[in-house]
Order: structure tokens, then C-alpha cells, then sequence
């Protein structure tokens, strides 16, 4: 049994997302959050994951053309990266904002007192976002 961690895939290693990966150093994700995650995005046409050290229930981040579109952390976390009028729909909503990454909403996924967080809904939104921009 290996303990060693999987390094971060060369394609990710880009200035548009040393952010998010400094963010997520070192992070945590419980089971059940990453696999809501990484179900939340298995529809996702061109999309990978990457998830450090699965044994020792690392953080997970989901990608598209070498972008990082989301990641799930913690206890109940997973978070979005979205542009301003989705930032401020998903805030309306219930996410909250990360204030060390502007671009990014966090949703708690076992809150008692609110609906359910519609993940694939905005799985497809920031996987979108990141293709249609891509494209332009």
C-alpha cells in the first residue's frame, strides 16, 4: 500500500489555476462529498478529475481543457468557479463566497435548514462556462 500522493497532472500546472491549487493544498474531502462531486459531473462530456491522495480522503477538483471548474473539501463543501451573474445567482441561492478566490462559490451540502444544492445544475454551468469561453 502506497502512500505517496498522485503529483498534479502538467496540465494543470498553469498560472489560470495556481489559485485554486494553492487553495487546496494540503485539503481534505469526506468520501461522500467527492463522490457527489465526481457524480455531479459524470455526464460531463471532456472532463477528468484529479484527486491527490484518494486513500487518505484528499480534496477532489474536476476539470475541462486543463481548467479547474470545481473541487469538493471538508465535510460538506464543493465549490464552483462561475462568472459574475452566476456568482451572484449561485449567492442568492445559498453559496457563499471564497474571499481568496474571487472567481469561486462554495455550497455546504448538509445544511438542515435549506434545499438541496442542485450540483449537476451547476456542475454544467461552470464546465460550460469554461468550454464556451475556450471556444470564443
Amino acid at each position: 500500500m502506497s502512500n505517496a500522493m498522485t503529483p498534479i497532472p502538467k496540465e494543470l500546472d498553469t498560472e489560470h489555476n495556481q489559485a485554486v491549487l494553492a487553495h487546496l493544498a494540503g485539503a481534505s474531502a469526506h468520501g461522500d462529498v467527492a463522490q457527489q462531486m465526481l457524480e455531479a459531473c459524470s455526464r460531463l462530456g471532456d472532463c477528468d478529475h484529479y484527486y491527490p491522495d484518494r486513500q487518505n480522503f484528499s480534496y477532489v477538483a474536476v476539470y475541462t481543457r486543463a481548467t479547474i471548474f470545481g473541487f469538493a473539501t471538508g465535510m460538506g463543501a464543493v465549490a464552483f468557479r462561475l462568472d459574475s451573474a452566476l456568482r451572484s445567482r449561485a449567492i442568492e441561492t445559498g453559496a457563499g463566497e471564497i474571499p481568496e478566490l474571487d472567481e469561486w462559490v462554495a455550497f455546504e451540502l448538509f445544511r438542515s435548514d435549506w434545499p438541496s444544492v442542485d450540483l449537476k445544475f451547476w456542475a454544467l454551468k461552470a464546465y460550460a462556462q469554461i468550454r464556451e469561453h475556450q471556444n470564443a
